[in-house]
């Protein structure tokens, strides 16, 4: 059967047994799901490995897989499932799963919203607080869970959001297209265009329409990016950035890496960095990547008593 329940219940639940751990496996018990706008991340935590065990699944998948996936984890042990959602629609889709589900395996459920959110240990300073994206505040807690002092949360997915946080206070943010969202929008636009070169090329300065078209976008958002986090970094007097999201470890690897490796030189292979001086760039920061920081927010939430 299953049945559901509210934050302050699983929160009970998991300090009176915050080691509880599947003996089969040695994860948690508790599956945390990240229902963003493209994609469903699921993920278990697993102590032995100090990370979380996940997979992602399109929301374009039938309910046929989906069951699949759930019915995998709830095989193996877990017993909680801590989710939210970017999509509200989505939720009655997956309650309803979750209630054909429950004839045959028994689990808890609980769907954070702002309201169970609202009032723990940041300070929204967002108007309305609702219309902040429940992503983005969830990642914000799990930022929270092992920072002091100020940070800019970087979220880099199907749009990117860049967020200041303090110890005590979420302190608003910027929200931009991902680069995909760029792309696509160019096409749409000038559709008479060709597509874009498909990657990189080390062809600098570019000598055909669709080289040009590549790295007219990549430079175009990739120097939009990094801007955005500078302006939100200064505002926030911190030289600590997160980034989390699909897109977090090849932002770091192309944008970040490479260019520490390989010094302010134009590199065609590497970026778009002609000119670039470290006042103006990501190289003076401390910028680390968390791939999955909502569900690390999720799991600071539902065992925030157990930290």
């Amino acid at each position: 059967m299953v049945t559901f329940r509210t934050l302050e219940h699983i929160q009970q639940l998991l300090a009176e047994d915050p080691q509880a751990a599947s003996q089969a496996t040695g994860l948690e018990r508790s599956l945390y799901l990240d229902g963003g706008s493209s994609f469903l991340k699921l993920g278990r935590w697993s102590e032995k490995a100090s990370e979380f065990v996940v997979q992602t699944v399109s929301w374009e998948e039938g309910e046929a897989t989906l069951s699949g996936i759930f019915q995998q984890f709830l095989s193996e042990g877990t017993e909680y499932i801590v989710a939210s959602l970017v999509y509200a629609p989505s939720k009655e889709r997956l309650n309803e799963l979750f209630r054909i589900l429950g004839e045959k395996y028994d689990f808890e459920v609980v769907w954070l919203d702002h309201a169970s959110i609202e009032g723990l240990d940041l300070r929204i300073n967002y108007s309305p607080v609702n219309s902040l994206g429940l992503d983005r505040l969830i990642a914000a807690y799990g930022a929270h869970a092992f920072c002091s002092g100020s940070v800019v949360v970087v979220d880099l997915g199907s749009a990117v959001t860049v967020d200041s946080l303090t110890q005590t206070q979420f302190d608003g943010g910027v929200i931009a297209p991902g680069l995909k969202a760029v792309q696509v929008g160019m096409q749409q636009i000038t559709p008479h265009l060709p597509i874009p070169s498909a990657q990189k090329t080390s062809e600098f300065p570019p000598k055909s329409t669709q080289n040009a078209l590549w790295w007219g976008q990549y430079a175009f958002w990739v120097a939009g990016i990094e801007g955005m986090i500078l302006e939100v970094a200064r505002a926030a007097n911190t030289q600590e950035i997160i980034l989390t999201g699909g897109d977090a470890i090849w932002f770091f690897d192309q944008v970040v890496n490479q260019r520490r490796k390989d010094g302010p030189v134009q590199d065609a292979a590497v970026g778009f960095n002609v000119g670039m001086q470290k006042d103006h760039s990501l190289d003076g920061m401390k910028v680390v990547v968390r791939p999955h920081l909502v569900l690390e927010g999720l799991r600071f939430l539902s065992r925030r008593s157990c930290f």
